[in-house]
């Protein structure tokens, strides 16, 4: 029997220990059960000792289907591989069958006992060595264990949003909107088939398509030329000569307008192509083989093309145009897309290879050659050919690079007079050569490649997981040494098989991109909202809760608010921005004010989200909570019980107690239910009225009253409101309200007592967080 098939028996008390205890002989260390050996299956150890620790960070970086070992019979899958572990376990099963001089093949080649192109991978006796050849011997002699308890799934004590709970979550992050009653009533009856048909009917709003761009501007960073003449500044007067049209304008004003609509338009022309192919329904894989570009009234002027508008003034008039003698494909070929990644003679297209790579492809080829380079070992002529310290990378990159050789660092199509450099790998794409009648458009020929790459959708799922979550997918953690390295791998193994699923369903739907949005808002990694687990105190303090709360790390998605998402849910919640006036700077959305500081992007310098709250974030969301609940608690109360979002239930002369010091019921039920609609408007709690948490906020309402009433009686406290916090302005017209309409005074204390309360919500972390 194979050393590996050897187990105890479980709960098998040693024969000694049976012994003793007939002769009544106390001997405790030895009656002490054995712990059963844990039964590793083949599949599992190569998972943990083999694939992620030594196959998937050293070998595959040149055996995989693009390497360059990858006219092999050693080649391996990436995770972004539906099946990939099953996949590559079969590829070493077939190699360990096979011998060389008495030893398997698998073995000698990483240890260059035969000549092996990629040098010594590991040595004989090492823990990469041991482990291969214990699974070499494993795939020889079979282990049989029982099958696992299905019970102890990934997801066991995990619990859910509710499906209410879900869609107000979604609709908040895809329009920046609370669900309507109709919306909210559908999916309370019907569960998650009204959640698609409800997810559908927001995906056909405009804020929704606002939210999309948001996301790929994330990744494609374009916007960083949307202020003043950035854009059109990128235009070459040789290509454009009406660049600056707007410069024409006699008026001003008219001109300054023009100026701004003309660059923003031709600065976010590859988003406006990513929402165009969503909103028209067609396959997301346009993005890249569209052979047309997006423009408005403003860029066809000045990209000089006669395009046929309803409303040449109107700004959000797009349209499909082509540029004679250009080879569109999609993305690829945008302008600002190509100087937004620039290339230089030096660099020759690699750094724009390799955001194709990371974009379309989910795959961050810096991440394949890991390894530390020592400079001393290259004595190649030319490394990036024939060191393989470098070709790991450039065998990947270069091709690619070739295919984009027309168009010069700054983005203008410039075919190459003398062709690509012979120095380096031919253009192509993994082993497809680029045809020699298809030089010109090259460009066209890799988006037709990129289209059908099973890496296309894996990239896709990535981006509109990381949009709607906050994280970044996990990637295969390859480092046994480290304290979490199990948990880890369970978590990406769980994650991975999620989205694998969901990416073949996106393929499946012939790339409908909002297909990706109704998945994830359905699978448990958004939904999850909690863990309870069913150990007691004991086990609690022990490494397999240490363990288990390890893997569930990545479930769920309290993830910290956007300035633009928390200024949305402003927005929702209480009708108003966080703005002093109609035309005032947004203290969220304007660069001059917290925008970044509340870890915005300016898609220039500073290109990443802050997704941890720092002390100044921190500080600003405090103001923010004062600040919304000063403008909006009186200006709420001006509206009649049945249009407020706010306060339904009370009045602003409600007082919880009379003169006496008792409580009215009557006021005192209404003031419960308002909070009850607060924790459900604002933070998506749904609470019982004798919840603690209701119980917490009526005791701050009650404290702040008390102490106003006091206040108020002996002169202490004004009546009268402070001046930010009176209602008697209309916001959108900035024009007073009547004396009827108009709230300048609080003789009761109760407004300034639901402004406490408001404060109190609005800095909650469910409501800073999603």
């Amino acid at each position: 029997m194979s050393k590996h098939r050897q187990q105890r028996a479980r709960g098998v008390r040693p024969l000694g220990c049976t012994l003793a205890l007939a002769l009544g002989t106390i001997v405790l260390s030895a009656c002490q059960p054995e712990e059963p050996e844990e039964c590793v299956t083949t599949e599992q150890f190569f998972k943990e000792q083999v694939w992620a620790p030594t196959l998937s960070t050293q070998c595959i970086t040149c055996h995989n289907p693009a390497g360059v070992a990858k006219d092999s019979q050693f080649v391996l899958q990436s995770s972004d591989f539906t099946g990939y572990l099953d996949a590559n376990l079969a590829t070493v099963e077939r190699l360990a069958k096979l011998e060389y001089e008495g030893e398997p093949w698998i073995l000698i080649k990483p240890t260059n006992t035969v000549e092996h192109g990629g040098g010594v991978q590991f040595d004989r006796g090492s823990e990469q060595y041991d482990a291969l050849a214990e699974l070499v011997d494993r795939i020889r002699n079979p282990v049989e264990c029982e099958a696992p308890n299905t019970d102890e799934t990934y997801l066991a004590d995990v619990t859910m949003l509710s499906e209410l709970e879900t869609l107000r979550k979604a609709s908040l992050s895809l329009v920046g909107r609370l669900p309507t009653p109709e919306e909210e009533l559908a999916v309370s009856t019907r569960g998650l088939e009204a959640l698609d048909e409800v997810l559908d009917a927001m995906m056909e709003e405009d804020a929704f398509y606002t939210r999309l761009k948001e996301i790929y501007n994330d990744h494609f960073l374009t916007d960083k030329y949307v202020r003043d003449t950035s854009a059109i500044g990128l235009l070459d007067g040789e290509d454009y000569p009406s660049a600056y049209w707007f410069e024409g304008i006699a008026d001003e004003e008219e001109q300054n307008r023009a100026r701004q609509l003309a660059n923003r338009a031709v600065a976010r022309e590859n988003l406006e192509l990513v929402a165009h192919v969503v909103r028209e329904g067609r396959p997301f894989t346009e993005i890249l083989t569209a052979d047309y570009m997006m423009v408005n009234p403003f860029s066809a002027r000045s990209y000089g093309l006669d395009v046929s508008f309803e409303d040449m003034d109107d700004p959000n008039q797009w349209r499909e145009a082509r540029r004679p003698g250009l080879p569109h494909a999609g993305v690829l070929t945008s302008h600002i897309w190509l100087n937004r990644f620039p290339t230089t003679p030096t660099n020759r297209n690699r750094h724009r290879a390799r955001m194709v790579f990371q974009f379309f492809l989910a795959t961050d080829v810096l991440a394949l050659a890991e390894r530390p380079i020592d400079p001393t070992n290259i004595e190649s002529f030319n490394p990036t050919r024939e060191s393989e310290y470098c070709t790991v990378c450039h065998a990947n990159i270069d091709p690619i690079g070739g295919t984009l050789q027309n168009w010069d660092d700054l983005g203008r199509y410039r075919p190459m007079e003398g062709g690509w450099y012979q120095e380096m790998y031919a253009p192509g794409y993994g082993d497809e050569a680029l045809p020699a009648g298809r030089t010109l458009e090259a460009s066209m020929w890799l988006a037709e490649q990129l289209a059908v790459d099973p890496r296309f959708a894996a990239a896709q799922v990535h981006i509109i997981y990381e949009g709607m979550t906050g994280d970044v997918p996990l990637r295969e953690p390859s480092d046994p040494s480290a304290p979490t390295y199990l948990a880890d791998l369970v978590a990406f193994g769980a994650q991975n098989t999620e989205l694998q699923r969901i990416s073949d369903l996106f393929v499946e739907s012939e790339y409908d991109l909002k297909l990706l949005f109704k998945e994830i808002v359905k699978s448990p990694f958004y939904r999850a909202k909690g863990f309870e687990p069913t150990w007691d105190e004991e086990m609690a303090q022990s490494e397999e809760a240490d363990q288990r709360l390890a893997e569930l790390a990545p479930v769920g998605t309290a993830r910290w608010l956007t300035p633009e998402q928390l200024e949305r849910k402003i927005v929702a919640v209480t009708g108003y921005p966080w703005q002093r006036s109609l035309t005032s700077d947004n203290y969220l959305l304007d660069f001059a004010e917290y925008r970044i500081f509340y870890g915005g992007i300016d898609s220039d310098t500073i290109i990443e989200r802050m997704s941890d709250p720092n002390g100044i974030m921190a500080s600003i969301a405090m103001r923010m909570a004062n600040e919304v609940a000063c403008w909006n608690t009186a200006r709420d109360f001006t509206e009649a019980a049945a249009q407020r979002r706010l306060f339904p239930y009370v009045e602003p002369g409600f007082e919880p107690e009379d003169d006496n010091g008792f409580e009215i019921p009557a006021v005192t039920e209404a003031i419960r239910a308002n909070i009850q609609h607060l924790h459900w408007h604002l933070l998506g709690e749904e609470l019982e009225l004798n919840d603690p948490e209701i119980d917490r906020t009526y005791a701050l309402f009650l404290e702040v009253w008390r102490d106003g009433r006091r206040g108020l009686a002996v002169g202490e406290y004004e009546v009268q409101l402070p001046g930010p916090c009176q209602a008697d302005v209309d916001f959108w017209s900035d024009q007073p309200l009547s004396g009827v309409e108009s709230i300048e005074n609080d003789p009761t204390y109760s407004i300034r007592a639901w402004m406490a309360v408001m404060t109190y919500l609005l800095s909650d972390y469910r409501f800073l967080h999603e």
